[in-house]
């Protein structure tokens, strides 16, 4: 089955129950009302931004400010373009036209965010999918296998897609090393916790392009920004792509981009991190108590997966969480519908933002049914 069937099949089941009676799905991307009183407490919005008039640019009085805390230095400042969009996936199809307009063939290094692959399909882009690494990319990214395909430009996810996992050395040297051989490098970093950005390991490089959403880390959908970091270079090409099929920034994206540059950020960031780390440590005690189960230890973020050591049938699996709605009042998302191929094994992600007891006793139910059902 394809994720799309899996989600419509799974959503139509949803639409069984009550609103009030709502099955909790673990992998679901909002947060849980606990984290969102929690953050709603300490969010303050500035409500500065001008509702009348076109906006393409953040004012130029936070512009430096706002790209010094995703980690680029005055100098990389002076050398970039810094083209803000309203979201993360709109970055995406921008880059997909941009890649395509270049003549690029683009390596994607798996798993990779839903509308790449899907952006890149509409589009003609050429492409090669490297599904060799996944969630073990820290100890097995070979640049060399990147290196010896055709591509002219690859696609990076970091944090890793649904894994909360960030590059160490490894990976971070061979990016390098396809930068140093001509290749075009994206490194898609929407759900990157700020601080941990590789703008920090990599700076301002011709052929090195970013794309950041920090608000999307912290659940705050609402005022979220995209933006696109590039080398002057590709000025011409990114604003052009960027008036065409962007337009003017929404009254949200304003607000976030003055959010993001106050200090109120930074407790919100504390919030977020105190309320996943704690969620996450009960994650991990959880699967402890099962042999079959297993959780990355570099796991740092909203989201983690579990990985499940026996085979499971993905049509079984989804019968399986229809019924799970029903006797428990939880389900979760097979990781195929998070870019995990199926016959590299079995896995489902949770978001550390929903309400704690909702973790444990969900997780607890996924587990238990696997534990005595799967073969």
């Amino acid at each position: 089955m394809t994720d799309y069937e899996i989600e419509m099949e799974l959503e139509a089941a949803l639409k069984t129950f009550p609103e009030d009676r709502q099955p909790v799905n673990l992998s679901y991307w909002n947060s849980g009302s606990d984290y969102k009183k929690k953050l709603s407490e300490t969010v303050k919005l500035c409500e500065k931004s001008e509702l009348f008039d076109y906006k393409y640019y953040f004012p130029k009085s936070i512009e430096k400010d706002i790209a010094h805390k995703l980690g680029f230095s005055e100098e990389d400042y002076e050398k970039s373009f810094f083209a803000p969009v309203s979201q993360s996936t709109l970055s995406i199809a921008t880059m997909a036209i941009f890649l395509k307009k270049h003549n690029q063939k683009v390596g994607i290094i798996e798993p990779v965010y839903f509308s790449v692959q899907d952006c890149f399909d509409d589009l003609s882009v050429p492409y090669q999918l490297f599904g060799d690494y996944m969630e073990n990319i820290n100890s097995t990214f070979d640049a060399e296998e990147l290196l010896q395909s055709d591509c002219t430009a690859f696609w990076f996810t970091s944090p890793v897609n649904s894994c909360s996992i960030y590059f160490n050395e490894r990976v971070t040297n061979g990016i390098q090393k396809l930068l140093d051989e001509g290749k075009i490098v994206i490194l898609d970093e929407s759900l990157c916790v700020n601080g941990f950005e590789l703008s920090r390991v990599f700076g301002a490089q011709e052929n090195l392009i970013y794309i950041y959403s920090p608000h999307k880390t912290l659940g705050l959908q609402g005022i979220k920004f995209s933006y696109i970091v590039v080398h002057k270079k590709y000025y011409d090409d990114i604003d052009s792509l960027e008036d065409i099929y962007g337009g003017s920034l929404n009254y949200s994206c304003q607000e976030g981009a003055e959010h993001f540059a106050s200090e109120n950020f930074d407790e919100c960031l504390k919030v977020y991190t105190a309320f996943w780390q704690k969620n996450l440590l009960k994650v991990k005690a959880l699967v402890k108590d099962y042999d079959f189960a297993r959780i990355s230890p570099e796991t740092f973020g909203l989201y983690a997966m579990i990985f499940i050591d026996r085979p499971v049938d993905d049509k079984n699996f989804l019968e399986a969480m229809k019924q799970l709605m029903k006797d428990t009042g939880y389900f979760v998302y097979p990781g195929i519908m998070q870019g995990f191929r199926l016959e590299k094994g079995f896995c489902f992600r949770v978001n550390m933002l929903l309400n704690t007891g909702d973790i444990e006793k969900g997780l607890k139910a996924v587990l238990d049914y696997i534990k005595n059902t799967g073969k």
